[in-house]
């Protein structure tokens, strides 16, 4: 069973302006579950490539926040314009800040650095999430294939599949 490990860090300033590490749980608490993530082509639009005689487009890499408010993978939408990622659908999707918003869809494989933990994701939802600094969140269509033990306590992460 691939086993991924994360305990978090960060660093601070003191009102007088002094850089100072803060604790793994208050950094998990301020800046959320991110994993490294490597984001590339489903592998059957990548063999339609390959057949076609065109170049799979080369994966990206970034940070990925673990969401279990999510109920679906998604991925930055200008991020997955640049991979050449085929539109497969159009859908209406609901956040936390927003209702009913239009939301292409597109077929991505998502691999967490650290770890050989790959799933595919047949319909990743394009959203705005580059200003959160994130590339991804994985959302409980990718958690239904793996175990997660969070421990706000300690400040870490336990993901194994």
């Amino acid at each position: 069973m691939p086993i991924l490990h994360v305990q978090y860090d960060a660093k601070g300033q003191t009102p007088d302006g002094k850089t100072v590490q803060v604790p793994p749980s208050i950094a998990l608490l301020q800046n959320g579950p991110r994993v490294q993530v490597i984001i590339g082509v489903a592998q059957s639009f990548a063999e339609q490539v390959v057949q076609q005689g065109q170049s799979v487009p080369k994966p990206v890499s970034g940070l990925a926040l673990v969401d279990t408010g999510a109920s679906t993978t998604c991925i930055d939408d200008s991020l997955a314009r640049g991979l050449g990622l085929p539109v497969i659908d159009v859908v209406q999707m609901t956040s936390a800040s927003h209702a009913d918003t239009q939301a292409n869809v597109y077929p991505i494989e998502m691999e967490i650095v650290g770890s050989p933990i790959k799933v595919n994701v047949p319909r990743a939802l394009g959203a705005n999430l580059t200003p959160q600094g994130i590339v991804a969140l994985i959302g409980r269509d990718y958690l239904q294939h793996c175990t997660l033990f969070y421990n706000g306590v300690t400040g870490q992460i336990t993901l194994s599949i």
